[in-house]
């Protein structure tokens, strides 16, 4: 392959409907000028309204998925989506530095679906499954979960950089923060009327972790990533969206 375009790895569970997960990532990645490579944690059974089960992969075959990939292209840009346990994830991360020791992990911390599915249950210090990662992306739910207070965050951020999606948020809607080394950086919501959606947390990992792929800075991806998922979340009224190409 003519590889003309950054390439990204997203390691994710499969969402029949394509509006969460590996299909959601791949088409954002698509969209931003990225050209995505797919390796599935799960198939689920599911639709954009309700997750009916998870058949988890195994580890191994979760691997083998990534290293035939590994073998021929030069990945350096990874997002991790849904996994079945911290172990699980922590595995995956080790193999990937392993293989690339300047690997750049985004991890979209999924707990649970909209609907209420619990998907990863956290079992491992914090610390631990933060190392080696860039960047986590938690809704509101997750931080409070993951860290219990902002002052936890900010000590975690000298371990990685988190941003927190403001979407349940309802003192600031729409309002994300990132903890970045001790600092807090606010971005506010654009001007777009927006709609609840189904994979908006994917859309928004995928999108930055593209726009790190294509050579962006922290910051300016992340200003990117809510650009493109505002558009995304304006684009149609039911919970499934339409992607936009805006080649970051």
């Amino acid at each position: 392959m003519n590889t003309l375009h950054p390439i990204a790895m997203t390691i994710a569970g499969f969402d029949p409907s394509g509006g969460a997960g590996l299909l959601a990532d791949i088409k954002t990645f698509e969209q931003c000028g990225v050209y995505g490579f797919g390796c599935a944690t799960a198939n689920t059974i599911q639709d954009e309204r309700r997750v009916d089960k998870v058949m988890w992969h195994p580890l191994d075959t979760i691997l083998d998925q990534i290293n035939i990939l590994l073998k021929k292209y030069s990945v350096t840009h990874f997002k991790i989506g849904i996994v079945e346990s911290c172990e699980v994830f922590s595995a995956i991360k080790t193999h990937l530095i392993s293989q690339n020791p300047r690997a750049q992990i985004i991890w979209d911390p999924v707990l649970k679906s909209s609907s209420g599915y619990t998907f990863l249950k956290n079992n491992l210090p914090l610390e631990n499954l933060l190392k080696d990662v860039s960047l986590i992306t938690p809704n509101l739910p997750e931080f409070n979960t993951l860290f219990g207070s902002e002052e936890k965050a900010f000590q975690l951020s000298h371990v990685c950089d988190i941003y927190l999606k403001g979407g349940h948020n309802e003192s600031k809607v729409g309002v994300d923060h990132l903890y970045s080394k001790g600092i807090k950086i606010s971005f506010s919501a654009g001007l777009h009327k927006v709609h609840q959606k189904h994979g908006s947390g994917c859309v928004l990992s995928s999108a930055i972790t593209a726009a790190l792929a294509t050579g962006h800075g922290l910051q300016k991806a992340c200003r990117l990533a809510k650009n493109y998922t505002e558009l995304f979340l304006s684009s149609h009224p039911s919970l499934l969206g339409w992607h936009k190409n805006v080649m970051l």
